[in-house]
């Protein structure tokens, strides 16, 4: 089953980025946000707007394909990577639109430090 993740990184904001049943990155928000509490509220926003949201794929100047769900406010979510094929991206979209809605939200935040293996958690 799919979960949303917070996250930050060692002295920044925090993220959020979902998360497949193997723990693959399905995707992930745009924004850095300067509390948990903001990042679980963009994360509601999202699991309402996922399914009406339409996808926008691009190809890179680095020869790969990466896609983006917008809604008339902007753009919500984008690939945590590139894709060789168009339709892979297409599809990994499409992946993440069908996962949003009934992905479980994990409130803990993970930290992750450099020069360390693991990560600590934030309540």
């Amino acid at each position: 089953m799919a979960r949303f993740q917070c996250y930050r990184l060692h002295g920044s904001g925090v993220r959020w980025r979902l998360l497949g049943g193997n723990n693959r990155v399905l995707g992930q928000g745009m924004v850095e946000h300067p509390n948990r509490d903001t990042a679980l509220d963009d994360i509601r926003r999202v699991q309402l707007a996922a399914v009406g949201a339409w996808v926008e794929v691009q190809h890179a100047h680095n020869g790969l394909w990466w896609w983006r769900l917008c809604v008339d406010a902007g753009d919500l979510v984008q690939s945590a990577q590139g894709f060789a094929r168009r339709i892979d991206a297409e599809h990994a979209a499409a992946r993440f639109r069908r996962s949003a809605p009934e992905a479980e939200v994990t409130a803990v935040v993970a930290v992750f430090q450099p020069d360390r293996r693991g990560r600590a958690r934030l309540e």
